[in-house]
């Protein structure tokens, strides 16, 4: 039922740009007439999981056509692992992240919810660590320091970092949890190489994710802070 769900409000989304389907025989039947992850308000069917998923499946195949929505979950479990080698090879080299992009692609949960397309749990996964990647590549250490070049690409890092990271948690903003004070601890133990501009960036692009989901909750619940 979750996955039904949705699957019909990114499909909703990528056909009209819009998230409410109206049932009118709800107005008559107190809201009861609704499948399970839906919700009734006065007639109108809305949905109750995380926006995140919708709202990005569903652009993506606005731009496509939404017969690929199916398939999108293993393209970006399969984009996850290529970022997650990435990830690895920054710490412990090729041969270790060869080995462990191998076992996270033979991981049985990780292959599972790749098969269940229309849940978040891999998309959250992969966004997540396609932005620590790139926060890594942000906090960097120049091997030039005057190179003009060196400089725009650990901009567009920090841009990308908090960009994805910000997907990610409207994906799963329940995993604000943790996520906020991991980000903290990593941003603490890398002040110095990271900066101000880079920071002003980072949060920029990760406040640039939330608009979408904040737009929404006001059109949908009443309110940016509502879901």
């Amino acid at each position: 039922p979750d996955e039904t769900a949705n699957y019909n409000f990114a499909k909703l989304y990528a056909q009209g740009g819009g998230l409410e389907i109206f049932e009118k025989y709800n107005l008559y039947a107190d809201d009861i007439i609704r499948p399970r992850s839906v919700r009734s308000d006065h007639g109108v069917l809305k949905p109750v999981s995380f926006l995140g998923i919708i709202l990005i499946y569903g652009k993506i195949a606005g731009l496509i056509g939404y017969k690929i929505l199916p398939y999108l979950t293993p393209l970006f479990a399969s984009v996850g692992i290529i970022f997650y080698y990435l990830l690895i090879k920054k710490f412990f080299g090729r041969t270790n992240a060869l080995i462990s992009a191998l076992l996270l692609a033979s991981f049985p949960p990780y292959i599972y919810y790749s098969a269940r397309s229309m849940f978040h749990n891999v998309l959250f996964v992969a966004l997540l660590i396609m932005g620590l990647y790139f926060g890594i590549k942000m906090a960097e250490k120049s091997q030039n320091r005057s190179l003009a070049p060196d400089k725009g690409a650990k901009l567009l890092a920090a841009a990308l970092s908090g960009g994805f990271i910000g997907l990610a948690i409207i994906t799963r903003a329940s995993e604000l949890l943790w996520i906020a004070p991991m980000l903290i601890i990593l941003w603490l133990f890398n002040i110095k190489r990271i900066g101000l501009v880079k920071l002003l960036i980072f949060l920029s692009f990760l406040f640039l994710s939330f608009l979408p989901v904040f737009y929404w909750n006001k059109i949908l619940y009443g309110s940016p802070w509502r879901g």
